[in-house]
Formats: structure tokens, sequence, C-alpha cells
């Protein structure tokens, strides 16, 4: 329960949910689908590695936006920054939601359960990138009876 608490906190935050009371758990988790993704299926390519990070918190300037081609649907962002450049590969539906596009300052904030990624200016985050083991906790799962 108490992740359920901080994951609707995080989403929350993103300003996505828009549920009414009676569902607001899985309401929210449906409205968010565009903007939350895995750490392992989203971020690729530090050149952090030697921390054991697959990105370091941090300012960073998109550099480009392409269409992810073995991932139909989806585009990849290259952020490049001090702390490094990398690839985080988000639903093509956040781009167009954020107005992304090349030059745009991004911040890069890590959270317990992840990262959020925002617009430096105005701070606008547009998606999470959740560690593994919260993904797998928040997929849905039929309930016997």
């Amino acid at each position: 329960m108490r992740l359920a608490c901080l994951f609707l906190a995080a989403v929350a935050a993103l300003g996505s949910v828009s549920a009414r009371a009676d569902s607001a758990s899985s309401a929210s988790l449906s409205a968010s689908s565009k903007s939350v993704g895995s750490v392992s299926d989203s971020i690729q390519g530090s050149s952090n590695s030697s921390t054991g990070k697959q990105v370091a918190a941090g300012e960073y300037q998109l550099v480009q936006v392409a269409q992810a081609e073995d991932r139909p649907g989806m585009v990849r962002l290259t952020l490049s920054g001090e702390p490094g450049e990398f690839q985080l590969t988000v639903p093509a539906q956040v781009v167009a939601t954020a107005r992304l596009q090349a030059g745009d300052a991004i911040a890069v904030t890590e959270r317990p359960y992840g990262y959020e990624f925002a617009r430096s200016q105005p701070r606008e985050p547009f998606f999470l990138a959740l560690q593994d083991g919260w993904m797998h906790e928040l997929q849905s799962r039929p309930v016997g009876g």
C-alpha cells in the first residue's frame, strides 16, 4: 500500500492524475501510462558507466529527437550535459504533449523510485523512469477469487 501511495504522489506531481476518488488507483496508473516507464526500457548508453548508474542527476540539453526505429510509437531523446550523455526512449505522445525539441534544457532529478525528467524552465516534469523493482510492483495482475 505504501508503494502505491508513493507512486500516486509521484504521478500527481506530474499533473497527470485526473481520476475519481473511488477508482483513483487504477485510473491514475492508466492516466499516467504515457508518462511512466522502467529505467531498463527507457535509458540507454550512459557515458557515466564508471559509477554503475545508468544516468546521473543534473542539467542536460536535448540534442536530438528521433524515432526509435526498433520500437514503433517510441521516440529516442539524446541528452547531453556535464554529467554525461545518454538516450531516453519515451512514447511519441510524451514528446508531442510536452512539445520537446532539440535545444530544450532538461533537468534530471534522482528520486527514491527512479528518475524524473522535466523541462528546466519553467520546471515541467514530463516523464518518470521507475527502477525496475518499482515498475514490477505496479504491473497489473489478475486477482484470484
